[in-house]
């Protein structure tokens, strides 16, 4: 930014009065300049912050499943189930979260938003609250997995819980089927959508 520069012109007998006050005003305005500078650094030196806190990789911008074209429904799934692959291994959650959640839209849906969620959360922009708010938010999901969990699907048949746990190894070929007729779908969908506005 340009110097600022004061001007006025006094007259040639001007009072020490008039003096003062336009040395004031020359002060002034010589400290408003600094201040635009510090102000346009401090901008730039937020947004290389907000660059370097944001996670690695890949994230949403765009997560409502029900919008999403075929294209996006497969970086969500991908991101999605690399997320929440380390949320059940993280937190130990293979029983309580069956390996088929992509079979179960709700579980979908939960899970997308907690996974939204927790990236806000652990964010430099978070307020400094927020994980322990999204770990209370994982306890009342928690409680909602077992509500939806009618078909028995997490278990099979009674197991004792174990932090042992973990899901099969590779995933059960029905949670893949989901993800693979989800995508298909939407592009279904896309080919027999009318083109160029209504008819």
């Amino acid at each position: 930014m340009a110097q600022r520069t004061f001007q006025f012109e006094l007259p040639q007998q001007a009072s020490e009065e008039q003096q003062a006050l336009a040395e004031l005003a020359e002060l002034i305005d010589t400290l408003r300049g600094t201040v635009e500078q510090l102000a346009e650094a401090h901008v730039a030196l937020t947004e290389r912050v907000d660059t370097l806190d944001a996670p690695a990789g890949w994230a949403p911008a765009g997560y409502c499943w029900r919008d999403l074209d075929a294209d996006a429904a497969r970086q969500l799934w991908a991101w999605l189930a690399a997320w929440t692959r380390w949320l059940v291994e993280r937190y130990g959650l293979a029983q309580d979260l069956g390996a088929c959640w992509p079979a179960h839209p709700a579980l979908v849906e939960e899970l997308t938003a907690l996974s939204v969620s927790w990236h806000h959360a652990y964010s430099g922009k978070a307020d400094p609250d927020a994980p322990l708010r999204w770990h209370e938010a994982l306890h009342r999901a928690r409680h909602r997995w077992q509500a939806w969990d009618t078909t028995r699907c997490r278990h099979g048949h009674h197991t004792p819980r174990s932090g042992e746990t973990l899901w099969s190894q590779p995933w059960p070929e029905a949670a893949e089927r989901a993800v693979t007729d989800d995508i298909d779908a939407r592009r279904r969908a896309a080919a027999t959508a009318p083109r160029g506005g209504t008819t």
